[in-house]
């Protein structure tokens, strides 16, 4: 392999590119969330033209799309209308082997936590799982990192009690074992052998839950390119875990590594992934508890950003959170990803001297 160059990167993160041709387990009590939906985010460009005397303005069609896969549709009626359901997923050894709804999930963070370990949280719109799990408890990054979902359920084991009362004040609906039916043990020992699926919660969504979530990302049109720089796979180090993501043209997503060993959901087989984000994030101590990291997911940072077996380097940049991140390439003009899941990897970021670019080095790499 040849070397090519350095570039700035993330904290605690060692990310490979080859290029080619292509706290606790407490339970909680829930708060019913209010009808108030988050706004959309999906802008609808327009062209005008002017003159001394009128103004006119047309408005350009945006492409109708499941909010969280991008797929595109023939019209509103056909988005699903059920709210997002965010899981959390243990990533403890005992629990990967029985990994369950990864594979399905539209949308999945994957967050550092205590001892520099990972948990994901698995986003659920367009697809069932039965099972999910094994689930485990929240944390406050949590919340702003999920507020933008428009009200999406919370399927967590719960949490201790300053974690808990957040989640109640939050918009996010608490739909942990102490508030609804459908939790079961499963294959494992415990705590990491707690299971729920997606047609044990839905049916149980709150009546004033506002509905669908807002679309997220931006998506390509049909045949539109990534124009990005070819690649085999990304190799990341977050936290303590080591990933790859290996480009498979096959089926044109990336196959998921981690710890050296294919990473495998027990139900639906290889986990694959058609985009796949890296965040230079900051981490804080918790606001309720200084040994839990707390995902700083508003401001803005270093991203990485890989699709079509290709890669872009760029920045992500968040206001509010009501509204989701926005991702941006060199020209500082969005990136727009291929249909279909998304895994984004919540990586600390590295101060330096520059304080307004946190880095590490990341190293690119040819194919030979």
């Amino acid at each position: 392999m040849k070397h090519l160059r350095p570039i700035a990167a993330l904290a605690a993160l060692s990310l490979v590119a080859v290029a080619c041709g292509g706290g606790g387990d407490e339970s909680a009590d829930s708060t019913a969330p209010s009808t108030t939906a988050a706004p959309t985010t999906t802008a609808r460009p327009t062209t005008t033209s002017s003159s001394s005397t009128s103004t006119t303005s047309t408005t350009v069609p945006a492409t109708i799309r499941q909010p969280l896969t991008g797929e595109p549709l023939e019209s509103e009626d056909e988005i699903l209308q059920r709210p997002a359901l965010v899981a959390k997923i243990d990533n403890n050894a005992a629990a990967v082997p029985n990994h369950s709804g990864l594979a399905v999930a539209d949308i999945v963070f994957e967050e550092v936590v205590e001892g520099r370990t990972t948990r994901f949280a698995a986003v659920f719109h367009s697809q069932s799982s039965d099972p999910i799990g094994p689930i485990r408890s929240g944390r406050t990054q949590d919340i702003n990192l999920f507020t933008s979902f428009n009200y999406p359920l919370f399927v967590w084991s719960g949490g201790n009690r300053g974690v808990t009362r957040l989640i109640n004040e939050s918009q996010l609906v608490n739909m942990g074992p102490s508030n609804v039916s459908g939790y079961f043990r499963g294959p494992g020992r415990a705590p990491h052998n707690l299971y729920t699926s997606t047609d044990n919660i839905w049916p149980q969504t709150p009546e004033d839950q506002p509905g669908p979530p807002p679309v997220q990302i931006r998506y390509r049109e049909a045949g539109a390119e990534f124009g990005g720089e070819a690649i085999s796979g990304v190799k990341a180090r977050v936290g303590s875990e080591n990933i790859e993501w290996t480009w498979n043209p096959e089926f044109d997503k990336f196959d998921r590594s981690q710890r050296g060993r294919d990473h495998d959901d027990k139900v639906f087989g290889r986990i694959r992934s058609t985009n796949v984000i890296v965040l230079g994030v900051d981490y804080q101590p918790s606001v309720v508890d200084r040994n839990s990291p707390e995902a700083q997911t508003i401001g803005e940072g270093p991203a990485y950003f890989f699709s079509n077996g290709e890669f872009i380097e760029g920045t992500w940049e968040r206001v509010f959170s009501l509204f989701p991140s926005e991702y941006l390439g060199p020209d500082g003009e969005p990136v727009e990803f291929g249909v279909g899941n998304t895994w984004i990897e919540l990586a600390p970021a590295v101060p330096t001297l520059d304080v307004a670019n946190p880095t590490t080095d990341i190293e690119i790499f040819s194919a030979e």
